[in-house]
């Protein structure tokens, strides 16, 4: 029961950090792209990459951290299926280009923030 609630309580605060995003970076950035969703994406890739490169080779933790992380708030932060559906109503739109750049832009820069992250984390 233990790992339910840890998972729960992750994911609890992913998903509020997830609204969040999305409705701060629409204010700050406009909706010309996802933006949340492209911020959650690249900001998740990393806080998983760390904080398992932590966990599992840095520090000695008990165990249902890393479901807290990486199950909890990561499962419920970072989401493929926006992206999915967002490219999938900017292809619908026409916009191409856009779709593509926003498919280059999750991937690419979740890509390189996951490896910044185990980078960064095998640095401490």
């Amino acid at each position: 029961m233990e790992k339910y609630l840890v998972i729960a309580v992750g994911g609890s605060i992913g998903a509020i950090l997830r609204y969040l995003t999305g409705v701060y970076s629409a204010k700050f950035f406009g909706t010309w792209l996802p933006y949340g969703t492209l911020i959650v994406n690249v900001v998740g890739s990393f806080i998983l990459s760390f904080f398992m490169i932590l966990f599992l080779e840095k520090l000695s933790l008990d165990p249902l951290w890393r479901l807290f992380v990486a199950v909890g708030f990561c499962g419920s932060y970072t989401t493929l299926s926006s992206i999915t559906y967002e490219t999938l109503s900017i292809v619908m739109d026409g916009d191409y280009v856009r779709a593509l750049l926003n498919i280059a832009l999750n991937f690419g820069l979740s890509f390189l923030s996951a490896f910044a992250g185990i980078v960064l984390a095998r640095m401490l």
